[in-house]
């Protein structure tokens, strides 16, 4: 059986930087699957997706979130034109670049379902609970304004926020983090696709 060149750099890296892998690949009895859900993000593993959701995401969020990004490099490109001091340009610069990393990072918020786990994916940041330590799955009303948005900390808690919405609540047994919420686009869908799995 002749493997393509992509193929090959699959079996010999682990992931493939030219293509998105949104499902999962079997060449030669490997299997690939994706770990990022973005470009260059895939990766060798044992496991199988079963089930992947993008964070819903509010227009409100969108609106801010962009209009700060775009506010941010039009006084770049003022200072620029105007010949600002260096030191300007350079702080306005990184501004302007950790704006684009932060928005990249937060409109690529993934829920994921696999044969052995559950999975919240938002880049470069990736959290995975085993079916085995899941104690309880339940949906909890709309998330308060003051938690904020992207990956936040919450005790001993992780949440992974994209709106105000109703959110999947995933409790563990062990480790430090012991709960784990992701406002997936429908919870109580993705509570059944979970515990389907489960079974």
């Amino acid at each position: 059986m002749t493997i393509s060149v992509t193929g090959k750099i699959r079996k010999i890296m682990g992931w493939c930087p030219l293509l998105s892998i949104k499902n999962n690949i079997v060449e030669s009895g490997n299997e690939y699957t994706c770990v990022s859900g973005i470009k260059g993000g895939g990766s060798l593993a044992n496991k199988t997706m079963v089930y992947e959701e993008k964070a819903p995401y509010s227009y409100t969020i969108k609106l801010v979130m962009t209009s700060g990004f775009f506010l941010l490099a039009f006084l770049y490109f003022i200072t620029v034109f105007r010949k600002a001091p260096e030191q300007s340009e350079f702080a306005l610069l990184l501004a302007v670049s950790i704006s684009a990393l932060v928005m990249w990072s937060f409109f690529n918020i993934k829920f994921r379902i696999t044969t052995d786990g559950v999975e919240a994916v938002m880049p470069p940041f990736k959290y995975r609970i085993p079916f085995s330590e899941i104690t309880e799955i339940k949906t909890i009303e709309d998330i308060p304004w003051y938690a904020g948005w992207g990956l936040r900390l919450c005790g001993r808690g992780l949440a992974f926020i994209s709106m105000r919405k109703s959110a999947v609540l995933i409790e563990k047994k062990s480790g430090f983090f012991r709960k784990l919420i992701l406002t997936t686009q429908n919870p109580e869908e993705f509570i059944k696709k979970l515990k389907v799995e489960m079974e």
